[in-house]
């Protein structure tokens, strides 16, 4: 029988688990760890070690603790280590996070401050703004749809204030290399250390035959050459935002409004962007 939302869901969650353990199990094999250290140019590696279901929650830069980017470390003889975020599907989620907690995580990872124009649009575009149901009762080109996620389409915002519908797509366009950075590396974890170096798609649950590891910093600027891709989607009325390595839209597992801000990555995207990742 086919699975329904949350059964998938946890499947996912639990099929995940299993291809980190299995690609952990690859480094005990010491030609493995060479060919994989020279295809990679880093030292010999000494041992490997993976989250998975025993992953401790680590200190954020929100000051509360949570899960970070790392699936899989490899540790080096020369004392070196190296963090991979691995991915087994194709596409799929790479990172959700709440309204209040994306705005103020992401000022304080990176240093910088959003604008309140652009703040005005996220809470309106996702709906944790106190005039969402107003502005759709006035303007609304999708009411149905927007009173049932409280939230604004694109098309909505457009309609109630063309400036800060721009706002919100020039700011993704500029910001779209720390936004990569974020969601693939960083998160709210506050140790660069635990941040994730490379991505890397390799299914041994036999789902796919993918196996190619990307660094992240080829992503960041390989989206940063490529920001003039971010538009406004065009499904009902404009409910994401498109992205080099994906697009984020408005998501909740809770069925609780607010709904939650959910960046996707896909692979066959980064595959049109990049230049310079590994193949192994």
């Amino acid at each position: 029988m086919p699975r329904d939302r949350r059964q998938g869901w946890v499947w996912a969650k639990m099929s995940g688990h299993v291809n980190e353990k299995n690609v952990c199990e690859l480094f005990n094999d010491k030609k493995y760890c060479k060919q994989f250290a020279e295809a990679l140019s880093i030292p010999a590696i000494q041992s490997a070690s993976v989250g998975g279901l025993r992953e401790k929650s680590v200190s954020t830069v929100l000051g509360k603790r949570s899960r970070g980017k790392t699936d899989l470390r490899l540790s080096c003889e020369n004392g070196q280590h190296f963090n991979f975020s691995i991915k087994k599907s194709l596409a799929g989620q790479v990172f959700l996070i709440t309204i209040d907690h994306f705005i103020l995580g992401f000022e304080k990872q990176f240093n910088v401050t959003i604008p309140n124009d652009v703040k005005t649009a996220i809470e309106l575009f996702w709906g944790s703004h106190e005039s969402v149901v107003d502005i759709i009762l006035s303007v609304g080109t999708s009411p149905e749809y927007e009173l049932s996620k409280h939230r604004l389409t694109a098309c909505t915002l457009k309609e109630y204030d063309a400036k800060l519908y721009d706002s919100l797509l020039n700011w993704f366009k500029d910001n779209v290399g720390l936004l990569a950075d974020f969601c693939f590396s960083k998160g709210l974890v506050s140790d660069d250390s635990l941040w994730a170096d490379y991505v890397w798609y390799i299914n041994k649950v036999g789902e796919n035959e993918v196996d190619r590891i990307i660094p992240i910093k080829e992503i960041i600027s390989a989206c940063e050459e490529n920001k003039d891709l971010v538009c406004y989607g065009t499904m009902n009325k404009g409910t994401t935002i498109q992205l080099p390595f994906g697009f984020v839209q408005w998501h909740s597992p809770g069925r609780v409004i607010p709904g939650c801000i959910q960046f996707h990555h896909q692979y066959q995207a980064l595959t049109k962007i990049l230049k310079n990742d590994k193949h192994l």
